[in-house]
C-alpha cells in the first residue's frame, strides 16, 4: 500500500539571523534532510516547505529532492506578518505547519500546527518586575500585553508544542494550564566548531585586539538584558579582584542599552579595578578563541530556556560556572559548578575556588567534554519529525 504524501510547512523567516532562533532554523532543516536522506524509504511520506525570507532564501539550497525553499520576504511582530503571511503559507496547501516561533499569525487556521516555544524568559522576568527593553513605561507594557495574548492564543491552538528543556515544559504547564502530553521536549546543541583547538589561537592576538594579558581571565557571552544578571557577576568579579589579581573578567556581546549603561557603571565607579573587558561584538572566529583560551566561563543568568553557552563553553575544553536554577542544573547536570546567582558573594566563592584548586579545574574540563556528548542537532531533528508524524497520524 502506498504512503501518504504528507506536506509539511516550516516557517523559517529567521533562518538568517546568526544564534539563537535563526541557528534552531537551520539546524533543524539540516538534520530534517539528513534524517530524510539516511532512512530506509528516503522520507518519501513527507515533503518539506521552507518558508524563507529574502536573505534566508539566498543562503539556503535544499540538498534533497523533497525540500523547497518558498519566498516569504515579510517581517515579523508586526502588521504586514499578521496579514500577508497566512496567504503565503497556505500557498503550498500544507498538511501541517510548524512555526519555529511564537508569531505566528492570528488569522491563519488552515491547518493543524505545532510551535516551537524557546523560553518564557520575557513572561518570567516581566512577572518578578524586571524589564526586558529600554522602552518607555506605557509603550513596554502594550507591548508585553500584546505578547501575552498572542503567545496564549498560538500555545492554546496548537496541536503540540516543542519546547528545549523540561524546565521550560514544567513552566509552560503551569503559566497556561496545558496538559503534559500536548508539550514535547527536544534539546538543542551547538555548532561543532567549538573545539578546545580554538587554543591555537595567541595571546599576543587575544591582547591586540580585546587587551587581554594571558589566559588568567573569566569569560562572559551573550546579552546584558537584565535577567542575565550581569550587574551582580560584576560585583563578585570586584570581590575576587580584591584578592585575585591577576585575573580579568571579559564580557563578550554587543554594546546595545544594557551594556553600555554597565560599562559606563563599572568605570564612574572604578569596579574590578580596571580589570573588566567589554569586547563589543565579536566574530565567530574570536569567539571561538576567547571561550578556548579563558581560565572558565561564567553564566550567571536568571531565566533561561535552555543555555546554550555553558555547552559552547564545555565543547571549548572550558570549565563552566553557572546558576543554580533555571533549566541550567538540568542541561549542565554534573559538568558545572553552581553558584546561588542572587548572591555577589557565591559568585566570588566559586570563582575563587576553581582558581586555587586546578585539579578540579582540569575535573571539570573533562566532564564538560564527556557531557556534551549527550547533545546532537540531527537527534533534535529527528525528535521533531516524531512530533510532525504524531499530529498528522491523528488527523
Amino acid at each position: 500500500m502506498e504512503k501518504k504524501k504528507f506536506k509539511i510547512g516550516i516557517d523559517a523567516r529567521l533562518y538568517q539571523i546568526p544564534g539563537g532562533i535563526g541557528r534552531y532554523c537551520r539546524e533543524l532543516i539540516n538534520g530534517l534532510e539528513k534524517v530524510s536522506a539516511s532512512s530506509a524509504d528516503r522520507d518519501d511520506q513527507n515533503e518539506y516547505y521552507i518558508f524563507l525570507n529574502k536573505e534566508g532564501y539566498g543562503l539556503y539550497n535544499p540538498s534533497q529532492p523533497n525540500f523547497h525553499k518558498v519566498m516569504a520576504n515579510v517581517g515579523w511582530y508586526g502588521f504586514s506578518e499578521q496579514l500577508k503571511m497566512p496567504g503565503i503559507w497556505n500557498s503550498v496547501k500544507p498538511d501541517l505547519m510548524h512555526f519555529t516561533h511564537f508569531n505566528k499569525s492570528i488569522f491563519y487556521r488552515r491547518c493543524p500546527y505545532v510551535v516551537t516555544i524557546h523560553d518564557l524568559t520575557y513572561s518570567i522576568v516581566a512577572k518578578e518586575g524586571m524589564k526586558i527593553s529600554k522602552l518607555p513605561p506605557l509603550i513596554f507594557e502594550i507591548k508585553q500585553f500584546v505578547y501575552e495574548r498572542v503567545i496564549k492564543d498560538v500555545i492554546k491552538k496548537a496541536r503540540r508544542i516543542i519546547v528545549p528543556s523540561y524546565n521550560s515544559k514544567k513552566d509552560i504547564i503551569s503559566a497556561y494550564k496545558i496538559k503534559g502530553d500536548k508539550v514535547a521536549v527536544t534539546y538543542e546543541s551547538v555548532d561543532a566548531s567549538f573545539s578546545p583547538d580554538e587554543k591555537r589561537e595567541t595571546f599576543k592576538d587575544l591582547n591586540n585586539r580585546f587587551g587581554i594579558m594571558k589566559e588568567n581571565y573569566f569569560i562572559y557571552v551573550g546579552n546584558a538584558s537584565p535577567h542575565k544578571n550581569l550587574k551582580r557577576l560584576i560585583l563578585a568579579f570586584d570581590i575576587l579582584a580584591k584578592e585575585k589579581k591577576d585575573f580579568q573578567l571579559v564580557l563578550a556581546g554587543k554594546k546595545e542599552k544594557f551594556y553600555k549603561a554597565l560599562e559606563e557603571w563599572v568605570a564612574k565607579d572604578g569596579i574590578g579595578d580596571g580589570r573588566i573587558i567589554f569586547t563589543g561584538v565579536v566574530t565567530d572566529d574570536e569567539l571561538q578563541a576567547l571561550l578556548a583560551n579563558s581560565y572558565a566561563c561564567t553564566f550567571p543568568s536568571l531565566a533561561e530556556g535552555f543555555g546554550i553557552p555553558p555547552l559552547e563553553a564545555m565543547s571549548s575544553g572550558t570549565p563552566i560556572l553557572t546558576s543554580a536554577t533555571s533549566c541550567l542544573p538540568e542541561v549542565c547536570e554534573n559538568a558545572a559548578i553552581y553558584f546561588n546567582p542572587y548572591l555577589p558573594e557565591s559568585i566570588a566563592e566559586k570563582m575563587k575556588m576553581i582558581i586555587e584548586n586546578p585539579k578540579m579545574r582540569e575535573d571539570f574540563i573533562k566532564a564538560g567534554l564527556n557531557h556534551i556528548k549527550k547533545f546532537s542537532w540531527e537527534k533534535m531533528a529527528e525528535e521533531t519529525r516524531e512530533v510532525y508524524m504524531s499530529v498528522l497520524k491523528k488527523e
